[in-house]
């Protein structure tokens, strides 16, 4: 049986604040242990070669049973994880509070328990964690019931229990239903990142009349419900494409999270989409210092220990250093774009194997545009190929869509006439078994033939004007024009026209519109 990475893998995982719990709680064990000369090895390895493992270790006893050796150092390195997540999370502090408050009882002291049992409940209440609090009334219960039978009966009753522990059923329901409208835009959001047709804008609108129904029939029974209400209501309208209204409920989640941080640390991956929404508000409404000034609040969270977690800090990266590309992007500055790119690609070096799909496509979009914007067009064909050549079935369809016609746009600007007639049908035959048709698509495709693979003479400036005056017909249709969200075709024909390069066609726009 070939031999797992997931060992490995937990391994390289580890934050160096992870490292040092581990390598602490294992100092605190007397004796030479050999899952510590394991664990020292493979972290020094870039690819797990457990053969070179073996070998490394050839003379030592404890290879010979190399597969128990290997459990000994997961449950170690598990055990330092839980012990770190204890003293830094605290719902995770208090599920282990709740068991020490057991371990109170069974010892049948319950004055003792009753004092632990106060503290923490009062913390699940100021974090909102339902699920603990539940087990907390349920202790709670049979404490009381002890306190009758020695006499002591100072505390609350078993009714008022009973009316707390309904209370807490409300609130897990209520955030619940938020949740699930959640869900179903989270599942549209993953396809496409703009509405694309009446379609789409009927599902989106369905989603925000279900919220705003709960909000009216059951009201928003807890500070969690509220964060889910306020990203629901503004994602949908970022989907809409109706940004005054998303930036309302973005910024609203923001100062809500904000008056009470405690929320932050059970919902960090909300506080950080949220500003990164807020990048592209900005760039749209030209604010751009207060755009990059919210990157620059974006990537000083990596630095706050609420996002130590790799997951958040994935999200960090992301939410920084892509929006900030996309902002000078946007504003034509693809030479300062692309000065950023060398540390995109080391944090994918270190975070694309956790990096989910729908992010990754983002991602190698955003880049091969700076490059496409500098002129450096077999760089940007790299990252196009990577969205192209993989099959990501319904996943960000909308961008993979315009890729295809980016490349055609690429392999033209290399004068690669002899691949483009291949390319051109192969995309023409894409296209045609797509269930949506877009009339720009099919707009962009003809024209692109007359430009591409006929001769070029003296009328092809010609051609890009009436081009242009095309597009710009197809797009008064505004489900045509979100494609402009993915590529300036404006400005890649201005730059045709009037002789310029791409980024300087973006910057004429900006200035004019």
């Amino acid at each position: 049986m070939k031999p797992t990475n997931q060992l490995f893998d937990l391994i390289k995982s580890l934050s160096p604040e992870e490292e040092k719990k581990f390598t602490l709680l294992s100092s605190l064990q007397a004796g030479d242990k050999n899952y510590i000369k394991l664990f020292n090895y493979i972290q020094q390895q870039d690819s797990y070669d457990e053969d070179d493992v073996k070998d490394h270790f050839k003379k030592e006893i404890f290879v010979q049973h190399f597969a128990s050796e290997k459990n000994q150092l997961l449950h170690h390195i598990l055990k330092s994880l839980r012990f770190h997540r204890y003293e830094t999370i605290t719902s995770a502090k208090i599920d282990e509070d709740i068991k020490s408050i057991q371990l109170l009882f069974n010892k049948s002291l319950y004055k003792q328990s009753r004092k632990q049992l106060s503290m923490i409940k009062k913390r699940a209440h100021d974090f909102e964690l339902f699920y603990s609090l539940l087990e907390i009334i349920e202790l709670e219960k049979v404490l009381i019931d002890m306190e009758a039978h020695f006499g002591d009966i100072n505390y609350r009753s078993l009714k008022e229990l009973i009316e707390e522990e309904n209370t807490v059923f409300k609130k897990i329901e209520n955030f619940t239903a938020y949740e699930v409208q959640l869900a179903k835009l989270n599942n549209l959001s993953s396809k496409l990142m703009i509405a694309r047709s009446k379609e789409d804008v009927k599902e989106i609108t369905e989603v925000l009349k279900a919220t705003n129904l709960i909000t009216s029939t059951t009201g928003l029974l807890a500070y969690k419900s509220k964060i889910i209400y306020l990203y629901t209501i503004g994602l949908g309208y970022r989907l809409l494409n109706e940004m005054d209204e998303a930036y309302k409920a973005f910024s609203e989640l923001i100062v809500h999270m904000e008056n009470k941080p405690e929320i932050i640390s059970e919902m960090p991956d909300y506080y950080i989409l949220s500003h990164g929404f807020l990048v592209r508000y900005f760039a749209i409404k030209k604010q751009y210092n207060d755009g990059f000034k919210m990157i620059d609040k974006i990537k000083s969270l990596s630095l706050n220990k609420i996002f130590n977690a790799i997951d958040l800090q994935i999200a960090v990266f992301i939410q920084s250093y892509i929006t900030e590309i996309t902002l000078y992007a946007y504003i034509g500055q693809h030479d300062k774009a692309k000065n950023i790119i060398p540390y995109v690609i080391k944090g994918l070096d270190k975070y694309e194997a956790k990096i989910n799909n729908e992010e990754l496509v983002k991602i190698y979009h955003t880049i091969s545009m700076v490059y496409f914007g500098v002129g450096e067009y077999n760089k940007a064909l790299v990252w196009l190929n990577k969205i192209i050549n993989t099959n990501y079935d319904d996943l960000r369809q909308d961008t993979v869509r315009i890729s295809k016609l980016i490349n055609l746009i690429v392999h033209f600007e290399l004068g690669n006439d002899d691949l483009l007639s291949y390319i051109y049908k192969s995309s023409v035959r894409f296209f045609n078994h797509q269930k949506k048709q877009y009339r720009f698509e099919s707009v962009f495709l003809d024209y692109f033939k007359k430009i591409a693979l006929s001769k070029r003479d003296s009328k092809q400036k010609e051609t890009y004007v009436k081009f242009k005056e095309e597009l710009q017909s197809v797009f008064k249709d505004k489900y045509e024009k979100n494609a402009l969200e993915f590529f300036n075709f404006y400005a890649w024909l201005d730059s045709k026209i009037h002789s310029i390069t791409f980024a300087e066609a973006i910057q004429i726009r900006r200035q004019n519109n």
